[in-house]
């Protein structure tokens, strides 16, 4: 071909090309973009503290591009922030989009206190113009006031902090004080929240807790608490992400770490999940000797679930519980160390961790610990005793011994079923051990831990029934002394 006619041929492709019917941006009033999402809700936010990033496409299915002006209604003032395929703004004009292509929204939403108790409903709207043709998604977000504490102490050694109990006055004298939280707004937490020694904090029933990631509460030595709900209204610990996504995924923040004291603990008809670590007891590390806690935890129907390492640890401490209940977790369901005085009473500890492998057991009770210096301690463990319980989960040995007999040892099990293939005989074991049994769960893998009407845990624990153990996690009662069955084992009791 003669290099005329083929410059010319050249041209003519170039010109075709550049005139694609996708690249062409049309002026027809009618067309109109497919939007994925008509509604863009934001499940419960609190004030000041950012949601999750959602997003949703804009599709052009016309054969030739469109040029769209893509405005957030509300402007500045608005709770809501847009991202316009990579770009943030309020407003974005002739923004093209080709034939047959799409781009994608991004949306936040930050809420601004408006000082209500209750929750509100903040809305506002994306509009897109296409030609004069108007569409529009809807931006929907429930909105939630609450108490914040946000870290003011920082300290090298220790995480971020603030007092919520305690301090020291201006002349640099200890505060010791009763703080009180009424079930009024949602608590907000920051970094740690400290009781201070000397103080006590009294969590009305029905409160929530909810904790920023990696924050915690912190009763420190000779601090106190005392969480005391009902059954119709619990007090609940967990993360500040309210979105479904979150519902149940561990390791939205640290833990409940509760040191020795002069005074009793007590945490009642609470629920305590999506932690580090859900309850922590330990003697301070470094308190001298780190000795047993002559004070005792006293857990009364409370819930303790999805952990990414443990739900409830112990070091050094007593520990009184009635109907505990203690679910899936990453390593250890209920791990209790060192010394210890412990009497557990009609609690059920299942496993059945599914984020991946587990390696530990369930329980583990030892009179082992490593201190704060990396020295390994054996210390006693004090008369306890453990009844009319389940440990069970997915893995073959889910209850597991480890006692140094270089140290006295005065712990029974009585009434209990267990999954394990350790040997449960001996003095240790002087009552009713039932052995890799189904406990008969309704749904273990979904968490509801419930027995069903056939379940081999039913009519297996000890009578009469103890004063404290009258009615079971969600207040159904248990058999009267002169019922011809036994109640069940575990912390629910079946009703057909």
């Amino acid at each position: 071909m003669p290099f005329k006619a083929y410059f010319l041929s050249a041209v003519i492709a170039t010109l075709l090309w550049g005139c694609r019917k996708d690249t062409l941006i049309t002026d027809d009033p009618g067309a109109r973009l497919v939007l994925t999402e008509d509604t863009i809700l934001f499940d419960t936010i609190f004030t000041t503290v950012g949601s999750v990033t959602k997003r949703f496409t804009v599709r052009n299915e016309n054969e030739n591009a469109v040029s769209v002006d893509i405005a957030l209604v509300g402007g500045t003032p608005s709770p809501y922030r847009i991202n316009v395929d990579g770009a943030a703004g309020t407003a974005f004009t002739d923004v093209e989009i080709l034939g047959g292509d799409s781009i994608f929204i991004f949306v936040e939403a930050t809420l601004g206190q408006n000082n209500a108790n209750d929750p509100f409903i903040l809305e506002d709207r994306i509009s897109f113009n296409t030609n004069g043709n108007l569409q529009e998604v809807l931006l929907l977000a429930w909105g939630q006031d609450a108490h914040f504490y946000r870290p003011d102490q920082f300290i090298p050694g220790l995480p971020a902090f603030s007092y919520i109990a305690g301090g020291l006055d201006q002349n640099g004298n200890q505060i010791c004080e009763t703080v009180v939280w009424p079930n009024d707004k949602p608590y907000v937490i920051f970094g740690y929240a400290v009781v201070d020694e000397c103080c006590k904090l009294v969590i009305q029933p029905g409160v929530k807790v909810y904790f920023h990631g990696g924050g915690g509460l912190w009763v420190y030595v000779n601090g106190q608490i005392e969480a005391v709900g009902t059954v119709e209204e619990r007090i609940t610990f967990q993360g500040d992400r309210l979105e479904a996504q979150y519902a149940d995924l561990p390791n939205q923040w640290d833990r409940i770490w509760i040191n020795e004291g002069t005074e009793n603990n007590r945490l009642e008809n609470c629920v305590i999940k999506n932690a580090l670590i859900g309850l922590q007891a330990q003697t301070f590390p470094l308190t001298s000797g780190q000795p047993l806690s002559s004070n005792t935890l006293f857990l009364k129907n409370v819930s303790i679930n999805n952990c990414f390492t443990a739900g409830l640890y112990s070091e050094n401490y007593r520990i009184t519980a009635t109907n505990l209940l203690v679910g899936d977790a990453g390593q250890y369901s209920v791990v209790l160390t060192g010394s210890g005085k412990y009497d557990f009473n009609h609690s059920t500890i299942g496993n059945y961790w599914g984020f991946e492998i587990r390696q530990d057991p369930a329980f583990l009770l030892t009179n082992r610990f490593t201190d704060a210096f990396g020295a390994g301690q054996v210390r006693e463990i004090l008369t306890s005793e453990f009844g009319n319980g389940i440990v069970y989960g997915n893995n073959t040995n889910e209850f597991q011994l480890d006692l140094d007999a270089g140290q006295p040892t005065d712990v029974r099990f009585l009434n209990n079923l267990f999954r394990t293939d350790q040997a449960t005989d001996g003095t240790l074991f002087p009552g009713p051990i039932y052995r890799n049994q189904q406990p008969g769960f309704v749904d273990a893998s979904a968490g509801d831990l419930h027995l069903t009407a056939t379940a081999f845990a039913k009519s297996k624990a000890s009578q009469p029934v103890e004063t404290d153990a009258l009615q079971d996690l969600d207040g159904a009662f248990r058999p009267n002394p002169d019922a011809d069955f036994a109640p069940d084992l575990g912390c629910y009791e079946q009703h057909d």
